[in-house]
């Protein structure tokens, strides 16, 4: 087995992730459930990658991240999914925990715009990111959407299995910010740029509010964040003391007090009506 470059684990006899050689996918459609200027008016083009490099005990997403339900295509198939989700009008294409497969999608992208594809591609993804490999990306990704999930390191390693995530996520961010500005069509719907996800944690407002001290000092105030409030206890946390009910009012208005106390300027905030398993994505078993 091959060594692997794609995130900072650089995997050499087995792949954290457990990916397989060929590209793995679970689901693509339009969705219309991301940032308003990611979705737009007709949605954005996702295609959902089986497999991920980070062990959330909390993630939505657990049957295909971390059980790596779906099934394998080749990188033409790919391509041929991106021109039919331009077909149905996606704005963009929109690839979520690409990670595993960041060496094979760089040259589908490359491949794609080679034949005047010009949809913006975003890369969704959970910041556990190496920085030498996002250099790869650079005039590939048009629009970076990577999680901050940890301002706390420990955290990071109970919770996802990441040692040094608070570091590694700070530099990758920086990689991406350097790549493309913010820019915006006459619809409000982003062409390239970044836009920071957070989920808030209950129990864990301090990571929080730390996540946020991170940001401010590396990369400014100017900087679009996503405070999500749509945690919802699923997969190893239903039963966990800290971890197995929805964030409260207080814990999600004193982050996003913090936010304010800060200068942040551009950002999107969440209700608390999100916290329902209804908006998880339905995945193919």
């Amino acid at each position: 087995m091959p060594s692997c470059g794609n995130c900072p684990r650089k995997c050499r006899e087995r792949y954290f992730c457990s990916k397989t050689a060929d590209i793995k996918i679970n689901v693509y459609q339009l969705h219309h459930g991301e940032e308003p200027p990611v979705s737009g008016s007709r949605g954005s083009g996702t295609v959902f990658f089986s497999n991920c490099n980070l062990r959330c005990g909390y993630c939505q997403n657990y049957r295909i991240s971390q059980y790596g339900s779906g099934y394998d295509i080749t990188a033409a198939r790919l391509r041929d999914i991106c021109r039919e989700l331009a077909g149905m009008g996606a704005h963009n294409i929109n690839f979520v925990t690409p990670t595993p497969y960041a060496d094979k999608l760089a040259d589908v992208i490359s491949e794609l715009k080679s034949t005047g594809f010009d949809l913006p591609v975003v890369w969704n993804c959970g910041g556990y990111e190496s920085p030498q490999f996002l250099k790869r990306l650079r005039g590939l990704v048009d629009i970076y959407l990577p999680d901050f999930k940890y301002s706390d390191n420990d955290l990071a390693v109970k919770l996802s299995c990441a040692p040094g995530y608070p570091r590694i996520a700070a530099e990758a961010i920086h990689e991406m910010r350097s790549q493309n500005d913010d820019v915006f069509d006459d619809e409000g719907v982003m062409k390239s740029g970044l836009i920071i996800r957070h989920l808030v944690l209950p129990s864990y407002v301090e990571n929080s509010k730390g996540v946020l001290d991170r940001i401010s000092e590396t990369l400014g105030t100017d900087t679009c964040i996503s405070l999500m409030s749509q945690y919802t206890p699923v997969y190893k946390t239903v039963d966990d003391p800290l971890l197995g009910r929805t964030v409260s009012c207080l814990e999600y208005r004193e982050v996003c007090d913090h936010f304010g106390y800060l200068g942040f300027d551009k950002g999107f905030l969440q209700g608390l009506e999100s916290a329902t398993k209804e908006m998880i994505p339905d995945f193919f078993p």
